[in-house]
C-alpha cells in the first residue's frame, strides 16, 4: 500500500473507531527511522498536539536526529531551535554536581558541564531562561561556582 493511501486509510479508521494512538503504533512498525523522527517533529506543530506536547518534546530532544529535523521544520522559530539544541546538550552532558532544592524536600537538580564550556542545570529556571541565553546562571549553577554544594559521587 502506498503512503498516501495508507495515511487516508489510517485517518478513516481513526475517525470510525477512535483508535488513533493504537493505530499509530501499528503504523510505526512500517515506518523507517527517518519517518518516525519526522512524525515526532511534525506532531509538535500539529493541531492534534495536546498538553502532552512538551512532555514528548523532552523525551525526544536527546535524539540528535529529532533536533536536526526540528531545526529544518518551516514552523520552528529560531528560539525554539536554540532551546532544543541546549536541551539536547543538557541531556547528553555529564553531571558535575547535585544540588538539593531549598523549597522542595527530596528534590535535587543536576548541574552539568555543556560541550560549549557553559554550565546547564536541570531546574526549570535554567530550562526556560538559560537554554536560550548563553551564559545564564540559575541559583544552582551559582551555588556550584561558589562551592556551596556537594560533589556528585
Amino acid at each position: 500500500m502506498d503512503p498516501v493511501t495508507l495515511n487516508a486509510f489510517s485517518n478513516e479508521l481513526q475517525k470510525m473507531a477512535g483508535l488513533g494512538d493504537l493505530w499509530q503504533r501499528v503504523l510505526d512498525v512500517f515506518r523507517t527511522p527517518d519517518e518516525k523522527v519526522n512524525k515526532r517533529v511534525e506532531y509538535h506543530f500539529s493541531s492534534r498536539a495536546g498538553s502532552d506536547r512538551w512532555d514528548k518534546f523532552l523525551k525526544n530532544v536527546p535524539n540528535s536526529d529529532f533536533v536536526d529535523q526540528l531545526a529544518k521544520h518551516p514552523d520552528a522559530d529560531p528560539m525554539l531551535v536554540t532551546h532544543a539544541r541546549s536541551m539536547h546538550a543538557l541531556a547528553r552532558a555529564p553531571a558535575v554536581n547535585k544540588i538539593q532544592s531549598e523549597k522542595l524536600p527530596g528534590q535535587t537538580y543536576e548541574v552539568k558541564k555543556l560541550p560549549a564550556g557553559d554550565f546547564g542545570c536541570t531546574c526549570n529556571d535554567w530550562r526556560f531562561k538559560g537554554s536560550t541565553n548563553p551564559g545564564y546562571e540559575c541559583k544552582h549553577i551559582r551555588a556550584h561556582h561558589e562551592g556551596r554544594t556537594k560533589a556528585v559521587s
